[in-house]
């Protein structure tokens, strides 16, 4: 069973409001509306912070728009969206950015209770933490995503924080969610696609950075990294998908 097999496993689509939490590049509300037009009908709820990212998706969502509205708010607070209003929720590898400061990950996790109605879905699926390699085609990605935690702490004095899985359901547990699934699956290749949207965001991270030797060491580990990738590729970590109902 593939892991998007598995999030909506069980789960019949018609009619339902789905939020899509954390717009990003629409991927998820691309996919997610595909499955309801499928279903003949039903509305998606696809939210960001930073609403630049609306245009583009609904450009990429073409005729599938119909069924979205867009709605900039952060996750941790969403005063917009009415209480026990929410059939689905998916929460597709966001958890780790809502996670950049302490507790806002349950912060988080409340305001999706609140918005669930009695016996909706929940559905989140992130990174494994992956503090070293554990096998060699994993180094790009640990070196990549700790080059930009670097850079974010110094930066802007936060980052994105994966989460380990036993700890998310423990506070998923804590909010009042039920009837917890987790399954683990093997993390794809990095995509060129991935890696230079990454190169890109870098380098506007190391110009913020004060201190030019910083700077210079920076843009060396960059373009060492970017060249390993080059020449042996990588893949993600593993992944989790978590299911779980109000």
């Amino acid at each position: 069973m593939s892991s998007r097999d598995f999030m909506l496993k069980g789960i019949n689509l018609r009619g339902l409001l789905i939020m899509d939490a954390g717009t990003g590049a629409a991927n998820t509300t691309f996919w997610l509306a595909k499955k309801l037009k499928e279903a003949d009908g039903g509305k998606i709820i696809s939210i960001d912070s930073n609403p630049e990212t609306f245009p583009e998706a609904k450009r990429k969502l073409g005729k599938l728009a119909e069924l979205v509205e867009f709605i900039e708010a952060d996750l941790t607070c969403m005063p917009q969206i009415e209480s026990e209003s929410i059939d689905l929720i998916v929460c597709h590898a966001t958890i780790c950015a809502v996670n950049n400061r302490p507790l806002r990950a349950i912060k988080a996790l409340s305001e999706f209770y609140r918005t669930l109605k009695k016996g909706g879905w929940l559905i989140i699926d992130d990174e494994y933490p992956l503090p070293k390699a554990l096998k060699p085609e994993e180094e790009v990605q640990v070196k990549r995503w700790q080059t930009y935690k670097s850079i974010a702490e110094l930066v802007d004095g936060e980052h994105y924080t994966e989460i380990y899985p036993e700890e998310l359901e423990f506070a998923a547990k804590l909010v009042g969610f039920k009837d917890i699934e987790v399954q683990k699956f093997e993390g794809e290749s990095l995509s060129e696609e991935v890696m230079s949207e990454w190169k890109e965001e870098m380098q506007e991270m190391v110009n913020k950075i004060d201190d030019e030797d910083l700077k210079i060491a920076f843009w060396k580990l960059i373009k060492k990294i970017w060249k390993k990738y080059k020449e042996e590729g990588g893949i993600f970590p593993p992944y989790y998908v978590m299911r779980m109902r109000k």
